[in-house]
């Protein structure tokens, strides 16, 4: 993704200035990595080997194991297609919107690697009423839709003010 920016950036504002949003974008996608990681991790470690979907007994379940494996999986799919995503269209946003557009729309998969953490981490809780409160972690569902408006606004934004980093 870098480099696929970095060549289709650079010729349109100075290097240096492309050179360190991008460093800045990929060093927080990597945390949102990271953050993803463990918190699949922990979730893991506490659940008990039924994971439900819901809190009604009829709804279906998976071994805390397949759970782990399809998170992963799920996340790596959306991740390598929000990365195909950016490596076509971010070039074309940059070229007509400018690089803060284009460095902004490239911060899409950090946004949506948090709201899946958020997710996991209200599956995790759900599962594990015995010792934690549901009701205290019902926020973890709405933070992910409100990442994403906040993003989708503030892209729209920079897209329709062309801001730039000149």
């Amino acid at each position: 993704m870098i480099l696929v920016l970095r060549h289709s950036i650079s010729y349109i504002t100075p290097f240096k200035q492309s050179l360190s949003m991008l460093r800045a974008v990929n060093f927080v996608r990597l945390l949102s990595i990271v953050i993803f990681l463990g918190t699949l991790s922990l979730v893991y470690a506490y659940l008990d080997p039924v994971v439900s979907f819901s809190l009604e007994t009829d709804t279906p379940t998976l071994h805390r194991t397949d759970f782990f494996y399809l998170g992963a999986l799920i996340f790596l799919v959306i991740n390598i297609f929000l990365w195909l995503l950016i490596k076509i269209v971010a070039p074309k946003i940059a070229q007509r919107f400018g690089i803060l557009s284009a460095g902004w729309f490239a911060a899409l998969p950090v946004v949506v690697n948090f709201y899946i953490c958020f997710l996991i981490g209200f599956l995790g809780a759900l599962n594990n009423t015995s010792s934690l409160q549901l009701s205290s972690y019902a926020y973890l569902n709405y933070l992910g839709p409100i990442l994403l408006t906040i993003w989708m606004v503030l892209a729209i934004y920079f897209m329709s003010t062309k801001k730039s980093l000149d």
